[in-house]
């Protein structure tokens, strides 16, 4: 019985209709924080690189960059310059020592 149960419902699930990511991104691009997501992963990624893989601040810029401008390219449905900046920034952003 418990192999039936679990064989409907993976039929179920597998039948109903896949989400589309453009949705999903059309609603991020309209939510003002969207550019603060792009500055925090600029940093995090930035802060890994340096402390973790033992990148040079210029190495680790270099890396987020290219990161940021390829996820705009190839990830999204259009470029966005302006996600790309806020990325970078966020890794100009970690250099700063409080």
């Amino acid at each position: 019985m418990r192999k039936l149960l679990l064989a409907l419902c993976c039929a179920f699930f597998l039948s109903t209709a896949t989400a589309s990511a453009n949705s999903l991104h059309d609603i991020q691009d309209n939510i003002p924080t969207d550019k603060a997501l792009h500055f925090m992963a600029g940093y995090v990624i930035q802060d890994q690189l340096q402390r973790n893989v033992g990148c040079s601040a210029f190495e680790a810029f270099l890396i987020t960059s290219a990161i940021a401008w390829a996820k705009e390219k190839f990830v999204d449905d259009h470029v966005d310059n302006n996600d790309a900046y806020a990325t970078m920034a966020g890794g100009l952003f970690y250099q700063i020592k409080f």
